[in-house]
């Protein structure tokens, strides 16, 4: 045998191996994340402040891009009917657009749990499970938006974001059909 057909049946396990290896990664079950509760809510006074969907898509890409830190933002939330996460994946060094659709939720202790609802890549069908799993290990995210893909959601822990002064930030209300969004900012008292 020569070595041409030698190095093409190595190219041929290598890209086998790959495929294989990628196949593996994304169709792997993914653990539960434990999510901590927030021991006592902030006190303080509070200030109510009613947004529209703009200004809560406005907010949220500014601290999202804050948190990153000056790096290319790998996500950005837009705010329609729905709240959707664009992003990008690599894969075999093709950039595969991604838009996944949820559905918010406000949780008892202020924070915002999005269920995904639907997810577009194209022309790929690909389980919104996995989806989220690549989200969660390829793309840098800020420790308060935590992504959960056995659940299907991610959960946005407004309490961790942090702000100046020590002021706080939790969720009352996210009517997204009637652009209804009322958040509470806690001002510390002391």
């Amino acid at each position: 045998m020569n070595k041409w057909k030698i190095a093409f049946f190595i190219l041929v396990i290598i890209i086998i191996g790959s495929i294989g290896t990628f196949v593996y990664w994304i169709t792997t079950p993914v653990e539960s994340v434990w999510i901590e509760e927030a021991s006592t809510p902030p006190e303080g006074n509070v200030l109510t402040v009613n947004a529209t969907k703009e200004d809560f898509q406005a907010i949220a890409n500014t601290y999202l891009e804050k948190a990153i830190g000056g790096k290319p933002l790998p996500l950005q939330i837009s705010v329609d009917d729905q709240i959707v996460l664009s992003s990008e994946f690599t894969a075999f060094s093709i950039n595969l657009p991604v838009k996944m659709f949820f559905e918010p939720y406000v949780e008892e202790n202020g924070n915002i749990r999005l269920e995904q609802s639907s997810v577009e890549i194209g022309q790929l069908q690909l389980d919104p499970e996995t989806i989220l799993k690549l989200l969660r290990d390829s793309v840098e995210l800020p420790n308060w938006m935590v992504v959960n893909p056995a659940e299907e959601e991610v959960l946005i822990q407004l309490s961790d974001i942090p702000m100046t002064s020590g002021v706080h930030v939790r969720a009352k209300e996210l009517n997204l059909a009637e652009d209804i969004i009322t958040l509470e900012i806690v001002i510390p008292t002391e």
